[in-house]
């Protein structure tokens, strides 16, 4: 782990501090991890609801079930194998794009000034 030997103190006022803990809260990070990322160009996004959290958990169940089935299925040469493993294959980069779009932070983005 990196040694952090630096402080720095800034003042807020009630409302400032009070969006800052709102946001820091909402990402489900600690008050220094969300300002390092903030200092390092990058806008930490919420954390994803209870619901969106389920949701990629059912899918999950969804897609081992669909491997239980294909090995039976295959067991009994019953079904077109390389249609299925496309498929599947399909599901699982669907639930790897959904689970990198909600945990990306954000670029931040500075005005150009002249």
């Amino acid at each position: 782990m990196r040694k952090r030997t630096n402080r720095v103190e800034i003042k807020l006022n009630d409302a400032e501090y009070a969006h800052l803990n709102n946001l820091v809260h909402a990402s489900n990070l600690s008050r220094e991890s969300y300002l390092r990322m903030c200092i390092n160009g990058l806008v930490p996004r919420p954390a994803p609801s209870v619901e969106l959290v389920e949701v990629i958990q059912v899918l999950r169940q969804i897609a081992n079930s669909l491997s239980a089935i294909s090995k039976c299925v295959y067991a009994q040469n019953g079904i077109d194998e390389s249609m299925y493993i496309h498929n599947f294959k399909l599901l699982q980069n669907q639930i790897n794009e959904i689970m990198i779009l909600i945990r990306e932070p954000t670029e931040l983005k500075f005005p150009i000034t002249q």
